[in-house]
């Protein structure tokens, strides 16, 4: 399998659905030296591919996140993006890297803004959950948790108060 013919699959499918991203997954899971193009993948032009990488990051992550871990620069990186699928997928994976202090520090607020300023419910309600992710792997986030916790009560969209209400019960 060539890094083009990952791309190419990529490509295939409707945005808003998973198409082809699990058979890609897949893929970087038995080649592991292609993950580099499946990140690289999240700077594309085309937005079906931006997206369907995401997804299939977000299945590398669950069963190895030991993969991506090399890439967390460039994974934080693409986190700055605008494109919702991206920050939805990506909120996923960046709590669960290991992040220099100052990297934490970025990715807080990114959060803090896509979940206070973003368009997006499926986004904010993903930076809920990262935030609520990362106060538990860093005790020292736990107050912006808290406070994310209280916005989306009382704030939020009916998706960031349900995943509230869910976040609350744990």
């Amino acid at each position: 399998m060539q890094p083009g013919d990952i791309i190419e699959m990529l490509a295939e499918g409707r945005r808003n659905a998973v198409a082809n991203s699990t058979a890609v997954a897949k893929m970087v899971l038995k080649s592991p030296e292609l993950a580099k193009t499946l990140v690289e993948a999240l700077s594309s032009p085309n937005k079906t591919i931006v997206s369907h990488a995401a997804h299939a990051l977000v299945t590398v992550f669950r069963n190895n996140p030991a993969l991506l871990q090399p890439f967390a620069k460039q994974l934080l990186a693409a986190f700055r993006a605008s494109q919702w699928e991206t920050l939805e997928q990506l909120a996923k994976i960046l709590p669960g890297l290991s992040l220099s202090k100052l990297q934490q520090k970025t990715l807080l607020e990114r959060l803090e803004a896509v979940l206070y300023k973003d368009r997006s419910s499926i986004a904010r309600t993903g930076a809920l959950q990262a935030l609520d992710d990362m106060s538990r792997h860093h005790a020292a986030y736990r107050e912006a948790s808290v406070k994310a916790l209280k916005y989306a009560l009382e704030e939020g969209t009916k998706a960031m108060q349900a995943r509230a209400r869910k976040l609350l019960t744990k």
